[in-house]
């Protein structure tokens, strides 16, 4: 039992003996004044069998209002407060933080297809490490997807015609004039290979289209000028020779066919002079050396021509 409960219950018990004793009093007085019998028609029971002490079940029925109201509704002012009880700390708050999850993993996609640049240069790097058959697929593969790449097919031709296949690297040729018919550098290109070819009608067909668009094209000048003397015509060939060293003077091979055509025409100190330069700008050229050999032997020099051709051979046995 709480104490609380226990001082209740003291004071319900204090209250019903200060009223038993009142009515006990009251009940005696009334005998001796009026000899009446008390208002009680039923003698109090002690619970304890002392006197003047009520049994604890005696009902509220016979207590006074206001005894009634202080014994069942204490006041609450009259309570004490219950004992301050510590609190139960609240669980700290937590936070849900969710999981990380890992990334999915990336699906499996097709890598991009190379740009049309990277390719080029691919095919250019095969050509540079002697991979002709690589350069050749790679070259395919970019017209393949950009047919009117004109760099890159004039660059299949040349490479289909240093490796034998000189009539499909004409083809070639041709679908880039189709695409840029005023293209002088395929038409110089294409006018070389149709000369190894002996076609050189078609050839100089070409390269006088050339001059006729750019009158100062070296290329143009040179080529000619070996066409033309590969057709015997010597003296039409000098002056696009000539014209081909004044426009690059560092060409030795200007230099060779410049002189070869000279010795042709008998102009012989100027084909020994153009010789002679060859030999300066390369040395190990056995042919130029040959020819120099040949024009010391019709000036009368045998002595200094069999030591051209003496120098000549031993570069050929290199």
């Amino acid at each position: 039992m709480s104490r609380h409960r226990r001082r209740r219950r003291s004071r319900r018990r204090a209250a019903a003996r200060a009223v038993a004793g009142r009515v006990f009093s009251d009940a005696s007085t009334s005998h001796d004044h009026a000899g009446a019998p008390s208002r009680h028609p039923f003698p109090f029971v002690l619970a304890s069998g002392s006197p003047g002490e009520p049994d604890r079940a005696e009902t509220t029925a016979d207590l006074a209002p206001e005894q009634t109201e202080a014994t069942m509704e204490p006041d609450l002012q009259d309570r004490e407060a219950p004992p301050d009880v510590p609190e139960r700390p609240e669980p700290p708050k937590v936070r849900w933080i969710p999981t990380p999850q890992a990334p999915p993993a990336p699906t499996a996609t097709a890598p991009e297809p190379a740009s049309d640049e990277l390719l080029y240069r691919a095919a250019r790097q095969a050509e540079l490490n002697g991979e002709n058959a690589r350069a050749i697929g790679i070259y395919r593969e970019l017209l393949h997807r950009h047919e009117s790449h004109v760099a890159a097919r004039a660059n299949l031709a040349l490479l289909l015609g240093r490796t034998g296949q000189p009539d499909a690297a004409l083809v070639e040729f041709a679908t880039c004039l189709s695409h840029d018919p005023g293209n002088t550098e395929v038409l110089v290109y294409r006018a070389a290979l149709l000369a190894t070819e002996t076609r050189y009608a078609e050839a100089e067909g070409d390269l006088h289209t050339v001059l006729r668009v750019d009158p100062g094209n070296v290329e143009a000048h040179y080529h000619l000028g070996l066409v033309l003397s590969r057709k015997g015509r010597w003296a039409d060939a000098t002056p696009y020779l000539r014209r081909a060293i004044e426009l690059d003077s560092s060409r030795a091979s200007a230099y060779f066919y410049l002189g070869e055509a000279l010795n042709h025409v008998d102009d012989l100190d100027g084909a020994l002079r153009c010789y002679q330069r060859a030999a300066e700008l390369r040395p190990n050229d056995s042919r130029a050396l040959y020819g120099i050999g040949i024009v010391l032997d019709r000036l009368n020099r045998p002595d200094d021509a069999a030591q051209m051709y003496r120098r000549s051979r031993e570069i050929l046995r290199q």
